[in-house]
C-alpha cells in the first residue's frame, strides 16, 4: 500500500530577546514546570514574544491532562509543505489563536523543542504498554 509523503522545509530564526530566554529556559530544572504561577509566567511570557494567549497546560481532546515544556523556542520565518503532493499553505500570524479542542496553539509558527508530560489514565494499560515495548510478552 502507497503511503502519501510529506515533505516539509522550514527556515527558523532567534531574536535577541529569544535567545536570551532560550539560554534561561535551558538551566531551568523540570521542576519548575510543577508550579502553576511558574508555567503560568512562561505562557505570558511566550504570548509577549508574538505567540498569542498560550496555554502549556491543559486537557487534550483525548482526555489527557499534560504539559508541555519548551526549553528552546524559534520563529518560523518561512516554510513549505506538501501532503501526497498537495500544497498545505505558507505560514501565517493568526489573529486569534487555532485550537485543538479546548488548547490554544501558536497564533505563529513556531518550532520549539523540549519535553511533555502527560496524565497516566489507565495504569494497567501503561505497564501492559510499557512491557510490550520492552520486548515483553
Amino acid at each position: 500500500m502507497d503511503r502519501p509523503s510529506l515533505d516539509w522545509t522550514l527556515t527558523a530564526s532567534s531574536s535577541w530577546t529569544l535567545g536570551v530566554v532560550n539560554a534561561i529556559s535551558s538551566l531551568l530544572p523540570l521542576a519548575t514546570w510543577r508550579p502553576r504561577w511558574l508555567v503560568r509566567g512562561r505562557e505570558r511570557l511566550a504570548g509577549a514574544l508574538g505567540t498569542g494567549r498560550m496555554e502549556f497546560s491543559g486537557v487534550m481532546p483525548s482526555g489527557h491532562a499534560g504539559t508541555l515544556m519548551p526549553r528552546q523556542m524559534y520563529f518560523v520565518d518561512e516554510a513549505r509543505a506538501t501532503f501526497g503532493g498537495v500544497d498545505l499553505g505558507h505560514p501565517v500570524r493568526a489573529s486569534e489563536n487555532p485550537r485543538i479542542g479546548a488548547l490554544p496553539l501558536p497564533a505563529r509558527g513556531v518550532l520549539a523543542i523540549g519535553q511533555a508530560v502527560w496524565q497516566i489514565k489507565d495504569p494497567d494499560e501503561y505497564l501492559r504498554t510499557r512491557s510490550e515495548s520492552a520486548g515483553g510478552s
